[in-house]
């Protein structure tokens, strides 16, 4: 397939994973091709090579497989099944099923609980489970009455997830009909942090620098990084202890590719929140504001290439998700952001303007977190039409 041109990369899904990806790959020589669904997912206006079809339809992965040297991903929601059988054929699937199981958070839970990694207190019930209501409440009763429960497949954005007091299991579960659920506590949480990994087949490890991550109604607003006490950094402690956990959940999971780690900071300590085995919206920063982008390390390492160095190239990089509306495209209004905020580094997706859906990203790099955070806020304002 490499026909003498140099390897091609498959990803599977069309988002702006893919397209920021093929963006990097493009420098290094590197073809991509896409598997998309038929909607506006974003890749196809950057990448020629995209082929229509059903991540999750088995002859569609198949066929594809067979177009292209190594297989990636854009999301996990890829069937499965024939993920491991492309594997067990010998195809370059990676991440991979092994790792992409651990999407999965009920299963995530279990394994990094019994590997010795810091997790919340949890339960996992079945939405069919007769005695599901009785056991929330009992855990939620031990936590301060309240429990969060969690859709152990196809939640993001805040989406899948439900506060509860005690008393409202039984009618909450009377109706769910979803995948299992992850019952935890409603965590005092202090912080919400990042690390992000890349990792080679050849066992290579490469992690960034931890970032913040600053949510609004369960959606990552904002990324923060950079150095200074009582900036974004840790404590040193705590910062060392969170890269540890980053690069252990690796190994345990057996990543390849970039692998982004969630955590929460609870009473001085971290734990786990969730995992994506994927470049990931907290590494966005990366392209701007660190010496090798996740999106090229992600190429690199998927390829079993050398990684790249990881330092930040500014005292403080920002991002800021540009979220839709319904005030019309945020590329009708580039040039006026770019007008107010000439050092923004603007990336738009190409996807339909909608609330609550992510359409772009600004990072703004500089001396002062503050400067930074105000400019990359205004950027992002201005793009959303707010």
């Amino acid at each position: 397939m490499t026909d003498g041109h140099g390897p091609v990369l498959g990803f599977v899904g069309g988002g702006q994973l893919a397209r920021m990806s093929a963006l990097a790959a493009a420098p290094m020589g590197v073809r991509v091709k896409v598997l998309a669904a038929p909607s506006d997912e974003g890749a196809a206006e950057v990448v020629p090579d995209v082929v229509v079809g059903r991540p999750d339809d088995p002859a569609a992965l198949r066929s594809f497989a067979a177009q292209v040297d190594v297989l990636t991903i854009d999301h996990e929601n890829v069937d499965h099944a024939t993920w491991a059988e492309l594997e067990a054929d010998g195809v370059a699937v990676r991440p991979g099923v092994g790792t992409l199981r651990h999407s999965d958070k009920a299963f995530q839970r279990q394994e990094f609980a019994a590997a010795g990694l810091p997790v919340p207190d949890f339960l996992v019930v079945g939405a069919d489970d007769p005695t599901a209501a009785a056991q929330v409440e009992e855990f939620a009763g031990r936590h301060g009455g309240r429990a969060v429960l969690k859709a152990s497949r196809g939640g993001y954005d805040g989406r899948g997830v439900w506060v509860l007091d005690a008393a409202e299991a039984p009618g909450f579960l009377a109706t769910y009909e979803g995948a299992p659920l992850v019952v935890e506590p409603l965590l005092p949480l202090e912080r919400e942090v990042a690390v992000l990994v890349a990792r080679r087949p050849s066992g290579e490890i490469a992690v960034w620098p931890v970032v913040e991550t600053v949510q609004v109604d369960g959606m990552c607003d904002e990324v923060l990084a950079g150095g200074g006490e009582g900036a974004t950094v840790l404590p040193p402690d705590l910062e060392a202890e969170a890269l540890r956990v980053g690069a252990r959940v690796a190994e345990v999971t057996g990543a390849v590719g970039v692998l982004a780690v969630e955590l929460f900071v609870v009473d001085g300590a971290v734990v786990v929140n969730e995992i994506a085995p994927r470049v990931h919206n907290s590494g966005h920063l990366t392209i701007e504001g660190a010496r090798t982008s996740q999106f090229e390390q992600h190429v690199r390492a998927v390829l079993d290439w050398p990684l790249g160095p990881t330092g930040l190239t500014a005292p403080y990089v920002v991002m800021r998700n540009v979220v839709g509306g319904a005030s019309g495209d945020p590329r009708d209004r580039q040039a006026l952001a770019l007008a107010q905020v000439p050092e923004a580094h603007v990336h738009l997706y190409g996807k339909t303007s909608r609330p609550a859906r992510k359409v772009g990203h600004v990072t703004v790099l500089g001396e002062d977190l503050d400067h930074c955070r105000a400019r990359a806020q205004l950027a992002a304002d201005l793009l959303a039409g707010d």
